[in-house]
């Protein structure tokens, strides 16, 4: 009985012994198990094979034809692959892009990719992601067209990237220089622009003469190409003076003044309802007044069918597109526009996301699809990749000069100026440049009281 009773205590001790090894071998287990296992939170947000693809939230105020070539380019994205899927929200305008994110900064709950709106301002900030941290590998930044690169480059990275653009060209009748024996070498220089109207007023271009050598743009757009090229500046180094009252300035307007007023080798359009007179503008080009004018590269189908109606009408138009010139024997530095892609910097979005934003921008200027939209629209592609596109070439063939604006931008335009007072002295300068070309007020008295406006603003954001 007694050796019956040591046995049982026996195998009771082992029983014990036994659960306990079990216990401690399970909760060993599990939390080997737990700190393997990531979160839910980092799952869903860095691994979403279980989940399906990740969703790009995606801002832009594109409308129109530009609305509807980026719509395709989302479309054929979101079909090519199923890691990320892009989920467009159509914003009404740029300004109301920069409104609704600032909202989304204060309630933590960005987007994932927006492009338009202060990119700059929010970058200053430190609210946007670096582009090149995400890009993929493929991406060839040095493709890029000089001038974008140098535009979305910070401090020797890609922060942003280009998503098109626009620059000021030179619209021309090839005809009427060949009438008076000039060749195109005659548009390197402005006052050698303004000198040919001796020599082309008069010429019969079918149904009407040259009365003017050329036509700028009403507004101060293109007196501030031309004061670039001159050395200008609109503010001082130090962001403390308003500079467009400087002597570069006024050299330009008042030449602009004498040659509108004095001279008469120009002209300009102003005024009348919504766009009148850019049509106006281009008309005299078009019906033979004017041997040029300067425009936007969104003109381009606009003016090309123009001139293929006024030459079916008896009109004698030789269309031709170049680059700006440069001011006395300076190299041009027309300013340049670019719409950017940028992610913004958010808490709520995670690392698939923002690959996800950087992937989708890689597809959708790559040199196919930012020739397509190039061609599509009339702005200018972002890569010099698309000058040698087989189609780009058969395009140029029934499109002459259509990539004048991207080697502009390439060799020559500058990023557009940031007006740190959010426009007070851009607006100061439009009012100058009108008065001088409406009113024929002196260059130096209209920049005089422009600048001295403009600087009572600065001072209060100083």
């Amino acid at each position: 009985m007694k050796k019956l009773m040591i046995l049982l205590c026996l195998m009771l001790i082992m029983l014990a012994a036994l659960a306990g090894c079990s216990q401690n071998s399970a909760t060993a287990s599990d939390n080997v198990n737990k700190a393997e296992a990531p979160s839910m939170t980092q799952s869903s947000g860095d691994d979403n094979e279980s989940d399906g693809p990740v969703e790009i939230e995606f801002w832009h105020a594109l409308g129109g034809s530009l609305g509807d070539g980026l719509q395709a380019i989302i479309d054929d994205y979101n079909a090519s692959q199923s890691q990320y899927v892009i989920e467009p929200v159509v914003v009404g305008s740029y300004s109301e892009i920069d409104e609704k994110l600032q909202a989304a900064y204060a309630a933590k709950n960005v987007p994932a990719l927006v492009v338009g709106g202060s990119q700059e301002m929010f970058y200053q900030k430190g609210l946007v992601e670096s582009f090149e941290d995400y890009m993929p590998s493929n991406f060839y930044k040095s493709d890029l067209v000089g001038g974008f690169l140098t535009a979305a480059t910070k401090d020797g990275k890609l922060v942003f990237a280009p998503a098109y653009g626009t620059s000021q060209v030179l619209y021309y009748n090839k005809a009427v220089l060949e009438a008076a024996a000039l060749d195109t070498s005659v548009l390197e220089n402005w006052n050698s622009v303004a000198g040919m109207h001796d020599s082309v007023k008069g010429i019969d271009t079918g149904v009407d003469s040259i009365e003017y050598a050329w036509e700028p743009m009403w507004g101060s757009g293109n007196i501030i190409d031309m004061a670039s090229s001159n050395g200008a500046a609109f503010i001082s180094e130090d962001g403390k003076t308003v500079t467009i009252n400087s002597e570069a300035w006024v050299d330009v307007l008042e030449q602009v003044r004498i040659w509108l007023h004095d001279d008469q080798c120009m002209a300009i359009h102003s005024g009348g309802q919504g766009w009148e007179y850019w049509y106006k503008t281009m008309d005299d080009w078009v019906y033979g007044k004017a041997v040029g004018y300067t425009g936007s590269p969104g003109d381009y189908t606009i003016a090309l069918d123009a001139v293929k109606k006024a030459n079916e009408e008896g009109y004698t138009n030789t269309f031709a597109v170049t680059h700006q010139p440069g001011w006395g024997d300076n190299d041009p530095a027309p300013f340049f526009s670019s719409l950017m892609y940028f992610i913004p910097k958010g808490d709520n979005l995670t690392e698939a996301q923002k690959k996800g934003a950087a992937d989708f921008v890689s597809f959708a200027i790559n040199t196919q699809n930012t020739a397509d939209f190039s061609m599509a629209t009339g702005y200018v592609a972002v890569r010099k990749s698309v000058l040698s596109l087989p189609e780009y070439q058969t395009y140029l063939e029934s499109n002459p000069d259509a990539d004048a604006a991207l080697k502009q931008i390439d060799q020559y335009a500058v990023p557009e100026f940031i007006d740190p007072t959010g426009g007070a002295i851009l607006s100061a300068l439009s009012d100058a440049v009108d008065k001088v070309e409406i009113e024929n007020i002196s260059a130096k008295e209209a920049l005089d009281e422009a600048q001295a406006k403009a600087q009572r603003e600065l001072d209060k954001i100083n």
